[in-house]
């Protein structure tokens, strides 16, 4: 989740010093129940928009115009990373096979040199972005802009990934990260280092 405002910030903030926050509903939850609150809405949203890419005939219909030149994808001359937004393996799978499957049945001309950079770099997008707007509804362009973002996690699930990553280092790679970040820290109070930057 995204926190745009202050009251979302000052949230997050109580959440990092307590394990147990009040969500915007009132009630309270613990870190941990928190983050796999939020995980679960996330499966859920992915399962969602799993769906809409493999079972939508509309979804269907709109790949194929893609695949045939009849529609030109805004993906095509982009050079964007590849962005996930699937949880599992298992969805990616059953995406990317679907959407193989999409390309290879269609009967073209426009036949693509690469096939799996097609899918990859096209056809994924464009179904992910389409199936946002299907499953959020929300407008094509707010679709793009939550695509690009990425996947968003929730605050707690930031503290949860952090406690276990404390808990986890060794006492020697403790004492040089706390080294680092001291010298660090001396170094951007220092003003001849700021003025070097």
């Amino acid at each position: 989740m995204r926190l745009g405002h202050r009251s979302a910030q000052k949230r997050g903030a109580m959440q990092s010093l307590c394990p147990i926050c009040r969500d915007t509903k009132g009630q309270w939850w613990s870190t941990v129940e928190r983050a796999q609150q939020a995980q679960q809405k996330r499966r859920e949203a992915c399962r969602l928009l799993t769906s809409v890419i493999t079972e939508d005939q509309g979804m269907l219909q709109h790949l194929k115009n893609i695949i045939t030149g009849n529609m030109v994808s805004p993906w095509a001359k982009k050079q964007d990373r590849v962005i996930l937004l699937f949880e599992d393996d298992e969805q990616v799978d059953k995406v990317m096979h679907f959407l193989s499957e999409v390309l290879e049945r269609t009967e073209t001309d426009k036949k693509s040199a690469d096939p799996v950079a097609f899918v990859m770099d096209v056809l994924l997008p464009e179904a992910t972005v389409h199936a946002l707007r299907a499953v959020h509804s929300i407008s094509l362009d707010k679709a793009k802009e939550m695509y690009m973002r990425g996947t968003e996690f929730d605050s707690s699930e930031i503290t949860q990934l952090g406690e276990q990553l404390q808990s986890q280092i060794s006492s020697k790679a403790r004492q040089k990260l706390d080294s680092f970040l001291s010298n660090y820290k001396k170094a951007l109070e220092c003003e001849e280092f700021l003025r070097r930057l």
